[in-house]
């Protein structure tokens, strides 16, 4: 690597942490530069870095080739550095050759990028235009936003859509390290790289190549040093350049010419490049031979595509590229299993797995390894084939919520039947220390147990799944609110579900809509003061800022309760402290309104309208209170404001 390209890679590492520590510091930064992130520009209109970069890159391959590849990514440098390590102990990474598996890389980025706009485009329409029904098992996916595109360069979570710290440390390990010393040098680009699926067609149309002047005698230091497996003395002599769209023009090859015969320049793109040897035009272009037989490139590429199935979200952690990464190396590892029961001499690398028909103490260390990662990834993927059955089932449950929560509800067959068999496939890949044969769910997995065993008839088991599903975290509203409903059909008091608050909030000093549920207990206890006084922690500083509903919640609560002043406090206090919040805005303005300062609450109103457009109740709320104060242009102009969102299907975004 020349010291040119370290620099720029060690640059590249420097910024990124940078960046990070930016974020740590300051709570908000600019998108992640990740390609990936591309997915939310074209399925949620989200316009971000990463976009901005992978379109720069794709734009700029088309022209200089993939510089960005060899110039700017950051796993390309963890695998030149794993290469380069393997190099000083004498293990040369040896690049495994195949053909059919190449198309790994690129069937990854059209699931990425395409198959999500293919569907909702494409697929969805024409499914519905002959009034067919969507299969269960092909996902939906979301309708485009009505507002188009809009820029969302500046967040403040910016680890949102990463993987835990932990896991992005072995998904280097894997993607960086580990697939270069079992497939060879750049092995993740070549097989498991979506951006590179794009990246190496596109390399064939761009005009930057490396080409070759007569200076060449064909001594081949270019080859000896490319690390990205390319022949380049044989390609130069062939056809005047390097025509392999796995060329990443790091330069090292320009770098070690002793005849300086190598350089950048622009040129015809690589499928207009007409041979220029004899042996070229003839079709004799010698390529590299593939370690594979025919049949078994056929078995290994799907062989590749089942333990990427089985591997991706494998204990619910592993993201789509580590399951790449992990795929490949599992791929490879069940072909040269065959091979070391079938050859009488097999070797990985420098290790000789077996001589001569003798198996060696490598050969039994590799077979031992391959088998083990195999049988895991087939218990992963029946773990994922087992959960998804689950929730195919899951979605056939089709009882009304309000159904099941009733007071003497009974399952019929036909609602009992569906929920028991979804339980069942559930609670068998619950971990063996609860009885399955899998490994431990998430949260979400817990909640739709709750339901199923509610659908069921047993409240028992549902409120034991519920409780499970915040054991660790503090639970959403909603599955508060879900756990109260069933103590109650259980025959709980009203005192029962005080203290059942009363314990979460001891658990969850933060968790607001169970203090406002509990101050609504003890208002209809008859503990008027103690539930004024509950209500107003909302306001007063105890746990995080509350959101905008449980200001409207908690102000509508005390105005309830014939405390409006205590609302108007702590509503106004609220605004001062997150005057960015629409909902607020709007409990500020009915406290307003309720205290007879309608100007103001105008005023605030027109606030919580700029910063949500699209929320029809506040521009409803906004016309009445522009209509009583006798402004009927602006009461005119919001109620067209709501008849237009009404039009467009929005009726709900308020709650």
């Amino acid at each position: 690597m020349s010291r040119w390209r370290a620099a720029t890679l060690i640059g590249i590492h420097v910024i990124m942490a940078a960046h990070i520590i930016q974020w740590l510091i300051h709570g908000m930064t600019i998108s992640p530069i990740e390609p990936s992130e591309t997915m939310y520009t074209l399925e949620l209109g989200q316009v971000n870095a990463g976009f901005v970069i992978f379109s720069a890159a794709l734009l700029s391959t088309l022209v200089f080739g993939r510089f960005f590849c060899g110039w700017g990514c950051h796993v390309v440098a963890l695998q030149d550095l794993c290469a380069h390590w393997m190099n000083k102990i004498g293990v040369r990474p040896r690049p495994f050759r195949t053909r059919l598996p190449l198309y790994w890389a690129l069937m990854l980025a059209l699931y990425m990028f395409v198959v999500p706009t293919f569907k909702r485009l494409v697929l969805f329409p024409l499914m519905d235009s002959a009034h067919m029904a969507k299969p269960a098992w092909l996902a939906s996916v979301a309708p485009f936003p009505e507002h188009g595109f809009k820029p969302e360069f500046i967040v403040q979570d910016f680890w949102k859509t990463f993987a835990s710290p932990t896991v992005a440390v072995f998904f280097l390990l894997v993607c960086g390290f580990a697939t270069v010393y079992f497939l060879g040098s750049k092995a993740f680009c070549t097989y498991g790289c979506p951006y590179g699926g794009f990246f190496a067609p596109l390399d064939k149309l761009s005009v930057g190549r490396i080409v070759v002047s007569d200076s060449c005698n064909g001594c081949g230091h270019c080859t000896s040093t490319c690390t990205s497996n390319v022949r380049v003395h044989q390609e130069v002599r062939d056809f005047g350049k390097v025509m392999d769209p796995g060329c990443m023009k790091c330069m090292d090859c320009v770098s070690v010419c002793p005849n300086d015969a190598l350089s950048f320049k622009f040129s015809l793109p690589a499928v207009f490049t007409p041979p220029r040897t004899a042996d070229a035009k003839a079709g004799r272009v010698q390529r590299p031979p593939s370690d594979l037989e025919w049949w078994e490139e056929i078995w290994v590429f799907f062989a590749g595509i089942a333990l990427f199935l089985c591997l991706r979200q494998f204990l619910d952690k592993v993201p789509l590229l580590m399951a790449a990464g992990m795929a490949m190396i599992g791929a490879f590892a069940a072909w040269k299993f065959t091979r070391l029961l079938l050859d009488p001499s097999v070797r990985v690398q420098s290790l000789q797995l077996k001589i001569k028909g003798r198996w060696t103490a490598y050969g039994y260390a590799f077979a031992i390894g391959a088998v083990g990662f195999l049988a895991v990834s087939a218990w992963s993927g029946w773990v994922r084939n087992t959960r998804f059955r689950a929730d195919l089932l899951d979605r056939a449950v089709i009882t009304p919520f309000d159904t099941v929560f009733s007071p003497g509800y009974l399952p019929t067959p036909e609602q009992k039947a569906p929920a028991e068999k979804a339980r069942a496939l559930y609670e068998s890949t619950l971990p063996p220390s609860q009885g399955g044969w899998g490994w431990p769910v998430t949260p979400p997995t817990f909640v739709r147990l709750s339901w199923l065993s509610a659908v069921s008839g047993d409240l028992a088991a549902s409120e034991d799944y519920l409780r499970r599903s915040f054991a660790d975290d503090m639970p959403a509203d909603d599955l508060v609110f879900g756990l109260e409903r069933i103590r109650s059909l259980r025959g709980d008091s009203p005192e029962q579900l005080l203290a059942l608050y009363d314990g979460l909030l001891a658990r969850f000093p933060d968790h607001h809509g169970a203090r406002i549920r509990s101050a609504i207990l003890l208002g209809e206890l008859g503990r008027l003061d103690e539930a004024v006084k509950r209500a107003q922690e909302v306001f007063d500083g105890v746990g995080m800022l509350p959101n905008g509903n449980h200001v409207a919640q908690a102000s509508e609560l005390l105005i309830t309760l014939q405390r409006l002043d205590l609302a108007l406090a702590g509503a106004k206090a609220e605004q001062q402290r997150q005057p960015e919040s629409a909902m607020i805005r709007a409990a500020f303005a009915r406290a307003l309104y309720l205290a007879d300062r309608k100007p103001e609450a105008l005023i605030e109103l027109e606030a919580a309208t700029r910063l949500e457009d699209r929320n029809p109740l506040f521009w409803s709320m906004l016309a009445e209170l522009a209509r009583e104060l006798g402004n009927a242009p602006q009461a005119e102009a919001a109620e067209a404001k709501v008849r237009d969102l009404q039009a467009k299907g929005i009726t709900e975004d308020a709650k």
